[in-house]
């Protein structure tokens, strides 16, 4: 779940400016010319097909707007650099709207603070680290620590995917399913794997799974994004027990993962990430109409269907367009748009109809596990987490 994607949108020159000064938290936030823009963060370093999808079905649904929002022009903007470049690029232009922002789970920290700092609606399609929006034993001073003008504006980082904590749930879900008893859990060291193992251990501790020390457990539990500290806590698992179950949450949802671990343990790993089951060889059965016309629209317009979690860059465009629609003449009013995403209550999309609350995040949670077939995560269920 890495980043890429095409500038959409006619180019237009910009006909004014913000009033007012631009220090941090003192803008005045309201874009008075006749185009906004919508930024959309694409690191080159980190582009894989999977996170194109992301990109692509984010251009779809503003082309599917035609490109316009009442009689005001929306430009779509792609920034390849690194993410806090990103994010300050987009700040640095007047007719910022808002920003589309990381794919990679726990990219955003690098880029929430600073779309803050000029109350900037960021939006991630796909990054799930619970410590942005909620708080957390495991990161100290979250979510609060990454706003820099928390005070000023509030929180402007909002999101489409479910949290980790969701996420968390969904994994125990699962290896209950698989009659796990006891369970060891291990993580990178960063706060996006610190967060996603404590809160497994406190869902699998109040579903009645003892999380054990490391040689005693029947699964085994990785939190992080690192192929190569996973693979390493992975194969110390299996040369112990060779028939430990393994599980991995998105950010590890990649080829590297499960092409590293040797054949018999493959067979034992399993990998959760948002989405739905894909369209294979039938629509998805789990989606909503919307979510079914959107994959086949996909499919169309780019030759190939949908991967697992461009349904939700879909639906980040889509909603964040859906915001400046109702907002009518003050859709140029940063501080509106942000309450207004903030305030979705109900709405009907291609993922099902959801609602954000005050933190940012959305009240609905479907997810897919994979496993490892021919050398490949292959999806095969499909679970929509409640409460």
């Amino acid at each position: 779940m890495r980043d890429k994607l095409l500038v959409v949108g006619a180019a237009a020159a910009l006909a004014a400016t913000i009033a007012g000064c631009t220090a941090a938290g003192t803008a005045t936030t309201t874009v008075t010319t006749g185009t906004l823009t919508i930024y959309a963060s694409a690191p080159a370093t980190s582009a894989t097909p999977e996170s194109q999808d992301v990109l692509d079905a984010e251009r779809l649904a503003l082309q599917e707007q035609g490109g316009q929002v009442g009689k005001l022009k929306i430009k779509l903007v792609t920034l390849t650099g690194k993410i806090s470049d990103n994010a300050r690029t987009a700040i640095e232009d007047p007719s910022t709207i808002a920003y589309l922002g990381e794919i990679a789970p726990g990219a955003s920290e690098g880029s929430a603070g600073i779309t803050n700092a000029q109350d900037v609606l960021q939006v991630s399609p796909t990054d799930t680290a619970l410590e942005l929006t909620q708080p957390t034993a495991a990161v100290p001073g979250a979510p609060n620590r990454y706003y820099e003008s928390l005070k000023a504006y509030g929180k402007t980082f909002a999101r489409v995917v479910p949290s980790t904590a969701q996420e968390a749930k969904a994994q125990v879900q699962e290896m209950q399913s698989f009659g796990v008893k006891t369970l060891y859990v291990t993580a990178d060291g960063s706060q996006y794997g610190a967060t996603i193992a404590l809160a497994v251990k406190r869902d699998a501790a109040a579903a009645g799974i003892s999380v054990a020390p490391r040689g005693q457990e029947g699964a085994l539990f990785f939190g992080g994004s690192s192929d190569t500290s996973a693979l390493h806590a992975f194969k110390g698992a299996v040369a112990t027990s060779p028939t430990v179950k393994l599980f991995a949450p998105s950010a590890l949802d990649d080829a590297a993962l499960a092409a590293g671990l040797p054949g018999p343990a493959a067979g034992n790993l399993y990998v959760s990430a948002p989405g739905f089951l894909p369209n294979l060889p039938n629509l998805p059965k789990d989606l909503p109409p919307k979510g079914q016309k959107f994959v086949t629209d996909f499919s169309a317009a780019y030759h190939h269907p949908p991967s697992l979690q461009a349904i939700f860059g879909y639906e980040a465009m889509a909603a964040v367009l859906g915001v400046l629609g109702s907002a009518g003449s003050s859709a140029g009013d940063r501080t509106k748009v942000v309450h207004d995403f903030f305030a979705i209550r109900n709405r009907a999309s291609v993922l099902g109809t959801y609602s954000i609350n005050s933190a940012g995040d959305t009240s609905i949670a479907p997810f897919v596990f994979s496993h490892v077939q021919s050398g490949k995560l292959v999806p095969f269920r499909f679970l929509q987490v409640q409460g």
